[in-house]
């Protein structure tokens, strides 16, 4: 590339520009009609939800309802444990409701206090 000049690669550096701006305006338009955004693309590198932002018409996607869904098995699983005498890895539903009714206060304080002393 030594032998070639200054304005050639001038000319090079416009022309791949040239279609770097050719390809941006045909991904715009290609997004128009696949995905119906109005916007164009930020030329800028932006993060990933900017990119591709959610769409506007569609719901997010909630996990309460799942949450829900497991802590009513465990709960379910927990009563028939109790229910029928069962006990899982040698945990029985007396330890899980010692568990659930130990007070903790004295012990989070004693943590407390020991990372303030760090």
């Amino acid at each position: 590339m030594s032998n070639v000049s200054t304005e050639q690669k001038l000319r090079l550096v416009q022309q791949v520009r040239s279609r770097y701006s050719e390809d941006q305006y045909d991904l715009t338009n290609r997004e128009r009609i696949l995905y119906g955004r109005s916007s164009p693309r930020s030329t800028e590198e932006g993060s990933w939800t900017e990119q591709y932002p959610y769409p506007e018409n569609m719901p997010r996607p909630s996990l309460f309802k799942i949450r829900l869904l497991l802590a009513l098995i465990i709960f379910g699983a927990v009563i028939a444990m109790d229910t029928s005498g069962i006990n899982v890895a040698g945990i029985t539903a007396e330890k899980i409701f010692e568990a659930i009714a130990a007070d903790y206060e004295d012990t989070i304080d004693q943590w407390i206090e020991a990372a303030g002393s760090l």
